[in-house]
């Protein structure tokens, strides 16, 4: 009777860790989320960094030439990272023209597979791309 009573108790705390696993993801899909939301903050870090030109200048070639925003305070914290925090490799910078840009982030998960609590929720402004690639569009006021 204890050995039955041992074996269903055992089994009952290995359903409820594989379906805690299966609710909320692995603790590699949590580490891969969390940069995920990294991402997508330095995604729209620099598109509010680069939306400060407004009035006052035409839009940097580069993220690295975006420089101190103008009338900034210049801080560290002024500046979202430029590069992916796993990779190191550069986001993506398009300057269409004079006054309209896009950044550009490659995703870890995907974003329309996720489920559950580990889905990844992108904002109405941001545009799924192939593959995981999110983009971000932006636009600056003419200089005056």
């Amino acid at each position: 009777m204890n050995r039955i009573l041992l074996i269903g108790f055992c089994a009952l705390i290995a359903a409820a860790i594989g379906g805690g696993l299966w609710v909320v993801g692995s603790p590699k899909h949590a580490r891969l989320q969390k940069l995920d939301d990294q991402r997508l903050e330095d995604l729209v870090g620099w598109r509010n960094r680069l939306r400060c030109f407004d009035h006052k200048e035409v839009l940097p070639e580069s993220l690295a030439d975006a420089g101190i925003c103008p009338g900034s305070s210049g801080f560290a914290t002024d500046t979202p990272s430029a590069t992916d925090p796993a990779t190191g490799v550069p986001y993506v910078y398009n300057r269409l023209n004079d006054n309209d840009f896009e950044v550009c982030v490659t995703l870890a998960l995907d974003p329309k597979g996720s489920r559950g609590r580990g889905r990844i929720a992108l904002r109405t402004d941001m545009q799924l791309r192939a593959g995981n690639v999110v983009c971000l569009t932006g636009k600056i006021a003419p200089k005056r």
